[in-house]
């Protein structure tokens, strides 16, 4: 008996060279690199994915996404609190997030910036450039105010 999504091959038929484009991608990257973050995190995983109201692939590659747009420490902590109130839903774990920020317990990194970008060729080109004509703005801000 094969499982849903197990490739298999009729005897006496050559294995096919590629597979069909709607094939279901498993999500365990996904969920093995959200798990090495902090084991709060994992004890997040595992309550919110024994619940049968989350589609699992989804919520993954979501929350992983969600996890590189903030710093480790800001994500950590706004997973530790939704676990702490049994809480499921990405959009308000990024709330939490935003939260922490608007209260100054969490920070956000600084830019780095390459001191260097002064001395590139392109940069050097366009700073020798014509400035740009910006009339046709001020024309249609005249227009608006008639």
């Amino acid at each position: 008996m094969t499982s849903p999504n197990q490739r298999f091959t009729p005897p006496g038929l050559p294995t096919p060279p590629c597979q069909p484009n709607n094939r279901r991608c498993p999500s365990t990257e996904e969920e093995k690199r959200l798990r090495v973050l902090d084991p709060e995190v994992s004890r997040y995983l595992d309550f919110v994915l024994e619940s049968k109201t989350v589609q699992r692939h989804v919520f993954l590659r979501r929350l992983l996404a969600l996890s590189q747009r903030m710093t480790p420490e800001l994500f950590v902590k706004s997973v530790q609190r939704a676990y702490r109130y049994r809480i499921s839903s990405l959009q308000t774990i990024e709330r939490i997030a935003l939260l922490h920020l608007a209260e100054g317990t969490a920070e956000l990194p600084f830019a780095e910036l390459d001191e260097g970008f002064r001395q590139r060729s392109a940069y050097q080109e366009g700073s020798l450039t014509d400035p740009p004509d910006l009339s046709i703005y001020q024309d249609l801000a005249d227009q608006n105010h008639e």
